[in-house]
C-alpha cells in the first residue's frame, strides 16, 4: 500500500494543491516555494494522534493570503491522502481484512482504495485550533466521524508508517541510543543467554584487571565510598569503579559506526568523517531499519513512507549524480526534495514535480502521462471512447474521462457532440475544453526518452531556472551570455538558462517542455531553412501564431555568421580569427571568411564573447534579434 495522491488546502504557502505521487517523487524548485510544506503535510497527517487535544497544527500553519488575515476566520487546513491499488487485488488479503471498514472498492474496476482526510480549524466552542480526521467514501464524504473506530486509524498507520529525515541530518542524534532507527535496531538485538553469560564474565574479569593496573583506582573507589556511608547511615555501602560496561546490553548501547576510506587507512568513528559521509550514513541507516525491523515493529505488509529532504547535502557532484540510483532503490515510497541539479540529472522526467510560488500560493507543474476530467456518462460516449484506439478511457464509477495523450480536434469535437443535447452541456463543454487545453501539455514517452539521451547534461540546470532562452548551438550560447551581461542583465543572476537546443534535442521539444512546466521562454534561431523549420515545428505544437511571433526571433540575414557580417562586424571577426591562429583571416574573401567562421564556430564565439565583455561599444552592434530576446526576458513572468 502506498499514497497515490495528496490534496492540500490552506496549509502554509499552499492555498489548494492536488499532487499525484509515485513510488519515488522528487520535488524541485526555489527556496520558500513550498517543498517542505508538502513533506510536512504528509508527515503530520500520518504521525499525529488525532483526537488528542493540542496535537497537529498551529495557527502559523494556516494559509494567509494577506498580512492582516485572521487564521481563526479561515476555513481551516485540510489534507487528504489517498491510497489506491494499481490493479485489482494488489493489496494482500491481510491488509484488506484488517481495514475492511474503511476500504472502498470500485464496482467497475475492482480496485480498492482508502482516503484519509485530516483537518484543523478554529473552534470557538473549544477556544483553540481543533484537529480532526475522517476516512472518506467514493463521494468524499466521511465514513467515520470524530474519534470513533480509532482502531482502524491505528491499523492504517501501521501499514503506511512515515519517517522523516530533514536536510540537517545529525549523525550524533541519529546514531544515538534514543534515535528512531539506531536505538530501535540496538534494542532489537538478541544475545543468546549462554553467550550473554560468557560476555558478562569477560567484562567482570577485564574490569578487575584494569583496576589492578593502577593502585590509585582502588584508592579513588575507597574515597568515593564515603558517599554511601553518609547516605546509607546504618548500612555499609560500597563503591566500585566500572571501567567497562556493566552489562552486555550496556555494551550494545555504546555501539558506533567506524569507517575508513581506503583498505590501509586507519578506522575512524563516523562522527570524525565529513558531513557528506555522515548524511549518507543516516540515509542508509533507514534502509537497515526497514530491512531488519520494520515488519517486526509494524506489520509484515507495511510499506514505509520516507519523507527525505535534500539527500545530496554536503556531497560532491559525482556523488550526487550516483545517489539517485541508491535512493530510488530504498525500500518503500520516497517523497524527496532537492536543490541539486546533479541529483536531478538521473531522475526520470515523470517523477519530477516543479514547485513554484505564485500570487495564488504554491503551485506544481509536472509531466503526467494522462489527463482526466469528470463528466457524466451518456450512451454516445462509449462509441467515441472505443474508436480512439485506447487514447480515451472512461471510468463510470468515478465518472472520469481520461486522455492518454493529446486530444486531437476531431476527437474533441466528437466529445462535444455527445453532450449536444445534455441539460448541463454548457458546463460539460467547459470541462471538455479545459481537458483539451491540458492535453496540449502532453509530452510523449518517445520525446522524454530523447531528452534523457541528449539533454542529461543540461537537464539539472534548466529545471531550476526561472526562464529559458532557447538558441541553436554553443556559439550562440556563449555570445548571448556575454551580451546580456554587457546589457546589464546577467542571465545567471536572473535565473535564465540558455539552452543550446540543437545539441541536446530539438527546439520544439524544449518549447513544449517549457509550456508544460510553466516556464517562460524566448528563442533565437538562424534565418536559414533550418532555423525557419524550428519555428514551424514550434507552431505545429499548437502554440498560437501570436505566441510564436512574440517568443521566437530569427536572424534576418541567415546564419549567425552571416548576421554578424551583415551587422558590420567584419573587421572585428577578422581580428578574432587572427587571434585564434587563422593566418589568412585578414586576406580571405567574404565567402572564405564565412567558411572560416563556420569551421571555428565555438572558438571564435568564445573570443568574441570576451571582447564583448571588454569593449562596451560592441554590445549595441550585436544582432538585434539577440538584444530583443534579452529585452523580452526581462518582461516575462
Amino acid at each position: 500500500m502506498r499514497i497515490t495522491s495528496l490534496r492540500i488546502e490552506n496549509f502554509r504557502s499552499i492555498k489548494a494543491l492536488d499532487i499525484e505521487l509515485g513510488e519515488t517523487t522528487v520535488f524541485i524548485g526555489p527556496n520558500n516555494a513550498g517543498k517542505t510544506a508538502i513533506l510536512d503535510a504528509v508527515r503530520i497527517a500520518l504521525t499525529r494522534r488525532w483526537g488528542q487535544r493540542g496535537t497537529g497544527f498551529t495557527e502559523y500553519d494556516v494559509h494567509l493570503a494577506h498580512e492582516n488575515d485572521d487564521p481563526k476566520a479561515s476555513a481551516g487546513i485540510a489534507i487528504e491522502l489517498r491510497a489506491e491499488e494499481a490493479a485489482p487485488h494488489e493489496w494482500p488479503d491481510e491488509i484488506v481484512q484488517a481495514v475492511d471498514e474503511i476500504v472502498q472498492t470500485d464496482p467497475t474496476t475492482g480496485k480498492n482504495s482508502i482516503t484519509l482526510r485530516v483537518t484543523c480549524a478554529w473552534s470557538a466552542a473549544e477556544g483553540c485550533f481543533q484537529p480532526a480526521w475522517a476516512f472518506l467514501n467514493a463521494a468524499r464524504q466521511p465514513l467515520i466521524a470524530g474519534s470513533a473506530r480509532r482502531l482502524n486509524l491505528e491499523r492504517f498507520w501501521q501499514y503506511v508508517p512515515v519517517f522523516y529525515l530533514s536536510a540537517l541530518r545529525d549523525a550524533d542524534d541519529e546514531f544515538s541510543a534514543r534515535s528512531q532507527f539506531w536505538g530501535r535496531l540496538l534494542k532489537a538485538v538478541e544475545i543468546p543467554p549462554a553467550l550473554e553469560g560468557r560476555v558478562q564474565k569477560v567484562l567482570d574479569l577485564l574490569n578487575k584487571k584494569l583496576l589492578r593496573a593502577d593502585p590509585r583506582l582502588a584508592q579513588i573507589a575507597n574515597t568515593l565510598s564515603g558517599a554511601t556511608r553518609v547516605a546509607a547511615r546504618d548500612r555499609d555501602g560500597q563503591v566500585d569503579l566500572r571501567l567497562v560496561p556493566l552489562k552486555s546490553w550496556d555494551l550494545l548501547s555504546k555501539a558506533e559506526i567506524i569507517l575508513r576510506n581506503e583498505p590501509h587507512w586507519p578506522w575512524l568513528p563516523l562522527q570524525r568523517h565529513g558531513q557528506g559521509v555522515q548524511s549518507l550514513a543516516v540515509i542508509f541507516l533507514f534502509q537497515a531499519f526497514v530491512e531488519h525491523l520494520l515488519a517486526e515493529l509494524y506489520e509484515p505488509e507495511s510499506t514505509p513512507v520516507l519523507a527525505l529532504e535534500e539527500p545530496e547535502t554536503h556531497l560532491h557532484p559525482q556523488a550526487a549524480r550516483t545517489l539517485w540510483t541508491h535512493v530510488s532503490a530504498l525500500p518503500g515510497q520516497k517523497i524527496i526534495t532537492t536543490h541539486s541539479p546533479y541529483f536531478v540529472q538521473r531522475v526520470p522526467f515523470r517523477d519530477l514535480r516543479l514547485v513554484q510560488l505564485t500570487e495564488n500560493g504554491t503551485e506544481i507543474r509536472w509531466l503526467p502521462p494522462s489527463f482526466s476530467a469528470r463528466v457524466p456518462h451518456v450512451p454516445a460516449l462509449d462509441a467515441v471512447v472505443a474508436g480512439t484506439g485506447g487514447l480515451l478511457a472512461y471510468d463510470r464509477a468515478a465518472r472520469t474521462l481520461t486522455v492518454g495523450g493529446k486530444l486531437e480536434v476531431a476527437t474533441y469535437r466528437d466529445l462535444l457532440t455527445c453532450y449536444g443535447t445534455h441539460a448541463e452541456r454548457a458546463v460539460i463543454q467547459g470541462v471538455l475544453r479545459e481537458l483539451r487545453e491540458k492535453s496540449l501539455l502532453y509530452m510523449s514517452d518517445h520525446e522524454l526518452r530523447a531528452l534523457e539521451t541528449f539533454a542529461r547534461r543540461i537537464r539539472g540546470e534548466i529545471f531550476f531556472a526561472r526562464r529559458w532562452l532557447i538558441v541553436e548551438g554553443q556559439g550562440e550560447y556563449l555570445i548571448v551570455h556575454a551580451l546580456a551581461r554587457a546589457l546589464g542583465y546577467d542571465l545567471d543572476e536572473h535565473g535564465v538558462s540558455v539552452i543550446d537546443a540543437v545539441n541536446n534535442g530539438h527546439p520544439a521539444t524544449f518549447a513544449a517542455l517549457a509550456r508544460a512546466l510553466g516556464i517562460p521562454w524566448m528563442a533565437v534561431f538562424d534565418g536559414d531553412p533550418a532555423g525557419v523549420g524550428y519555428v514551424r515545428a514550434i507552431s505545429a505544437r499548437e502554440f498560437t501564431a501570436a505566441h510564436v511571433a512574440q517568443r521566437c526571433n530569427t536572424l534576418p540575414a541567415g546564419t549567425l555568421e552571416q548576421q554578424l557580417l551583415a551587422d558590420g562586424l567584419e573587421p572585428e571577426l577578422r581580428a578574432v580569427l587572427q587571434s585564434i591562429g587563422e593566418a589568412n583571416a585578414l586576406t580571405v574573401d567574404r565567402a572564405g571568411l564565412e567558411r572560416c567562421l563556420d569551421d571555428n564556430k565555438t572558438r571564435y564565439a568564445a573570443e568574441l564573447s570576451a571582447r564583448i565583455a571588454a569593449d562596451a561599444t560592441l554590445a549595441p552592434r550585436m544582432p538585434q534579434a539577440f538584444r530583443d530576446a534579452i529585452t523580452g526576458l526581462r518582461g516575462l513572468i
